[in-house]
């Protein structure tokens, strides 16, 4: 798999990437999307943003970011922090499909 380090990589990156983690009995999602926004207006906007969903927390959290570089340099300090507290990476890559 291609390294995620910079702007110019999410142009050749596919537009989603998932990260599953257990701790105990829990498992958490951290997901890196880029996509697009339609406002009320039907206009697209193109956005990256990093999701997740503790069950813990109960509700999913999505965070935009200014640039990719600054979703992935997110995206993967969210993924260390984790490690850090102790949850293990089940799954990380692209969404597997079928």
């Amino acid at each position: 798999m291609q390294s995620v380090c910079c702007d110019s990589v999410m142009l050749h990156m596919p537009k989603t990437y998932l990260t599953i983690l257990i701790k105990n009995d829990l498992f958490s999602f951290l997901g890196l999307v880029n996509a697009h926004l339609v406002d009320s207006n039907q206009t697209a906007k193109p956005v990256t943003a990093v999701v997740k969903l503790d069950p813990r927390e109960g509700e999913p959290l999505l965070k935009q970011f200014e640039t990719s570089g600054e979703a992935i340099h997110q995206y993967e300090t969210a993924i260390d922090t984790s490690i850090e507290r102790g949850w293990s990476v089940v799954y990380r890559g692209v969404p597997l499909f079928g």
